[in-house]
């Protein structure tokens, strides 16, 4: 059995304005920052052709992002439940979570993934293709955005005392302990 020890939920913490925001400047100062690196060690002409494969990568870099998330957490893929987010039947936005306490530092190797694969990726990417790195490097931009709310999720979740297991819910994040009775047998 597992007993609560603190509820987590950044978006009534911070705010989705700020969140929102958050992301933006991350993902502004990110591109800003990578893409100056990428010119001063790159010596090849940028080209912009391929733009509409950039666009199609660049829409389907959040699907990717939360399928690597949905990958790390794959030995729960039981406990995986979704919730509709749009009341309307032709928008199918969905929250995936897991319904199942997870411990702790798997959690948080879970957040940190996508951000270290995606960012790997684009700067292998990058260096094997410069002439096409502003694009990958756009791309390392967005997904640090989209990487916002993990990180500051990992944050609050690597510096909480409480708790060794994480549940997860369509509303945020409940950090969890295991109860043990008087005799020390563990009850789940």
């Amino acid at each position: 059995m597992f007993l609560c020890a603190r509820r987590i939920d950044i978006k009534t913490r911070f705010g989705l304005p700020r969140i929102i925001f958050m992301a933006i400047v991350t993902t502004i100062i990110t591109f800003l920052v990578s893409y100056e690196i990428m010119i001063y060690f790159s010596d090849k002409q940028i080209t912009d052709r391929y733009f509409f494969v950039f666009l199609l990568v660049a829409i389907l870099l959040y699907p990717i992002h939360k399928l690597i998330h949905l990958i790390i957490l794959a030995p729960y893929y039981k406990h995986f439940r979704k919730k509709r987010l749009s009341k309307r039947a032709w928008i199918p936005i969905y929250n995936l979570y897991v319904n199942n306490p997870i411990n702790k530092y798997y959690f948080c190797i879970c957040l940190v993934s996508p951000l270290i694969i995606i960012t790997a990726a684009c700067i292998y990417l990058g260096q094997a293709f410069p002439e096409y790195g502003h694009y990958f490097m756009f791309l390392l931009a967005l997904n640090a955005g989209f990487s916002v709310m993990d990180i500051m999720y990992l944050k609050l979740i690597l510096f909480s005392n409480e708790g060794r297991y994480i549940e997860e819910h369509c509303t945020g994040f409940n950090i969890l302990n295991k109860y043990e009775d008087t005799t020390g047998r563990h009850f789940n």
